[in-house]
């Protein structure tokens, strides 16, 4: 296969749209203390409150040694606690402290100017439409 047909692949596009999203985000959060990775453990707690580190992981979908790095960071930044479940006292419960609370608003600017970035040019209807084939190559991978 000739490398200008490779190059048309949608796979291709994908990854090299992943490599940039992440180099990108990395540097728009620094200020903040955190990495791109680091802000997905966070959205979780943001979005879903204190949960376990296996919840974690069925969500942001990282190998569980990584998470473990993930948490281990973000705790001794200040940001997250853990806690022994009380139901299980071989399980931790993950949470924010008011510093990573505190995190939230500032993280979603950063990743809203750069979502408004990424899709400059292309409109409401096609930003949808991203959205949604996206998603749909996202389900086809399993």
């Amino acid at each position: 296969m000739a490398q200008n047909e490779f190059s048309n692949h949608s796979g291709y596009f994908i990854q090299e749209i992943a490599r940039k999203t992440n180099y990108l985000l990395n540097i728009s959060l620094s200020p903040l203390g955190i990495s791109y990775a680091q802000f997905r453990v966070l959205n979780c707690l943001w979005e879903k409150g204190v949960l376990t580190q296996k919840e974690i992981h069925e969500f942001i979908d990282v190998k569980p040694s990584t998470l473990t790095g993930l948490v281990d960071l973000l705790s001794v930044k200040g940001f997250l606690r853990r806690t022994v479940s009380e139901e299980d006292a071989r399980t931790n419960r993950i949470s924010l402290t008011e510093k990573g609370d505190g995190l939230q608003e500032p993280a979603w600017e950063i990743i809203e100017a750069f979502e408004k970035r990424m899709t400059q040019g292309i409109g409401d209807e096609g930003k949808k439409d991203l959205i949604q084939n996206l998603k749909r190559i996202n389900c086809n991978l399993g």
